[in-house]
């Protein structure tokens, strides 16, 4: 089965920073969630690691999905699974649409986690833009 959506949580969603990097490939964008826990970094941008929060974001639904992945891959500082050197790790997860549909989504998450704690702060509600726009 084709993954074809990618769920962002950071600096690729509309309206931010990096959105331009993936508006060439974006089909459609829908507001989603997903599991885990999100950290802002010192960086001006987010991670995610594996956990039992929430995570807010948007699912992009993509054309062109292998020249979008190695875009992103590139954006992200992924050079394969488990490759040493890796930023995030590219993994394929369950993510919530907001009308409550199920879908299977690329994520990006902090090929470090355990560096996380010191490195970020969590973001309590799981929403970063909300969290870098003071609400």
């Amino acid at each position: 089965m084709e993954i074809t959506r990618v769920f962002v949580y950071g600096t690729l969603m509309a309206g931010l920073s990096n959105y331009y990097v993936i508006k060439p490939f974006v089909k459609s964008i829908c507001a989603g969630k997903t599991r885990g826990i999100l950290y802002d970094l010192p960086y001006g941008y987010p991670a995610v690691k594996p956990g039992q929060g929430v995570v807010h974001g948007e699912v992009i639904e993509l054309q062109d999905v292998a020249e979008a992945l190695q875009v992103l891959d590139n954006l992200e500082g992924y050079n394969g699974p488990g490759a040493p050197g890796n930023l995030y790790e590219r993994v394929v997860q369950e993510v919530e649409l907001a009308g409550g549909e199920r879908v299977l989504a690329y994520l990006y998450i902090w090929g470090r986690p355990a560096a996380l704690e010191e490195l970020g702060t969590v973001v309590p509600d799981g929403n970063w833009r909300n969290y870098k726009l003071g609400k």
